[in-house]
């Protein structure tokens, strides 16, 4: 057997005895009534295992004084290509042991090693990991972000859009992107990470919301008022089967309220009347901790906050 495969079966292994305390990194643990290793592994260990098994994400071990942490990771081919760099998403960084230091010493080595010049790495940690957020603390990656992750279930209490939305469509487009730089949101991952420019980073969510309308996202909803473009979009994806439970998610907002106020209100009725009729149970969302105006929004309309996570980055030279 060669190093690689024994240091994958060794994080395999090692994974499959901690279900019970990974099930934070779910993107469903405020699922409360589901049985929590059972949530554990079908939305988090089971996928982590196949895209390893299958080569997607790469497993790596960093020996610290004899102890060990592995991190899971891959490259993003999208993000590599757009930003001319290698992008690297940590999935998991798993220690055998318990020194915070040890995590932090590897967690260095890691980037100084594995990445390659001028690579950006990023991972996102919940709250409740307290050994590896100590232990990030001790090295080059920075915080950049904080994010709420919230979730909506009362579907059958929602009422239809008081305003008039629609679907965005091809044209509506150049104007979609323009409210997407000019409505800047300081503390979202790019914006807030010194590794990107305001100019890189308002391009990147003009291209994403761009992609969106070109079918990344199922539901673009944009404000249909007569004589007036789209002056702002909800984005959001179907609901897919998690145990038992039909699950929806928005992906990315913007709303230029400079002259219509409250829009991102009708937007997200609109989007909640749409999910309903594709049988939707729950719609989850993510802000940042200091994005207060949607947090307002969001607990508004009912939504609940389910976890939170940081999100942490690393850029080369």
């Amino acid at each position: 057997m060669c190093p690689h495969d024994t240091i994958r079966d060794e994080f395999i292994s090692l994974l499959d005895g901690k279900t019970g305390g990974l099930v934070y990194y779910s993107p469903f643990s405020f699922l409360n009534n589901a049985d929590r290793e059972e949530l554990c592994r079908e939305t988090f260990i089971d996928p982590l295992k196949n895209d390893v098994s299958e080569d997607r994400s790469i497993i790596t071990r960093i020996d610290i004084g004899g102890r060990h942490t592995y991190f899971a990771w891959k490259v993003l081919p999208w993000d590599s290509e757009y930003f001319k760099r290698k992008v690297i998403r940590m999935e998991l960084i798993l220690p055998d042991h318990d020194s915070a230091d040890s995590v932090g010493r590897a967690v260095n080595r890691f980037i100084t090693d594995i990445p390659g010049d001028n690579a950006y790495v990023v991972t996102t940690i919940p709250c409740e990991d307290l050994k590896v957020i100590q232990g990030l603390s001790r090295t080059s990656m920075r915080l950049v972000e904080t994010r709420l992750n919230y979730y909506f279930n009362a579907f059958k209490e929602a009422g239809p859009p008081e305003m008039p939305v629609r679907r965005a469509v091809m044209k509506d487009i150049p104007a979609l992107r323009e409210v997407a730089v000019k409505m800047r949101n300081r503390f979202d991952r790019v914006h807030a990470d010194p590794a990107f420019s305001d100019d890189m980073a308002d391009a990147y969510l003009g291209t994403f919301t761009e992609e969106s309308v070109r079918g990344f996202a199922d539901i673009v909803m944009v404000p249909d008022l007569p004589g007036t473009e789209p002056f702002g979009f909800l984005a959001a994806n179907l609901p897919e089967k998690v145990s038992g439970l039909r699950i929806a998610k928005l992906v990315l907002a913007a709303v230029d309220n400079s002259e219509h106020k409250g829009w991102l209100s009708h937007l997200l009725d609109g989007v909640i009347s749409e999910l309903r009729e594709n049988h939707t149970d729950i719609l989850t969302t993510i802000t940042q901790a200091s994005n207060r105006p949607a947090i307002r929004t969001w607990e508004k309309a009912g939504f609940r906050l389910g976890f939170v996570t940081h999100v942490y980055s690393y850029s080369g030279t």
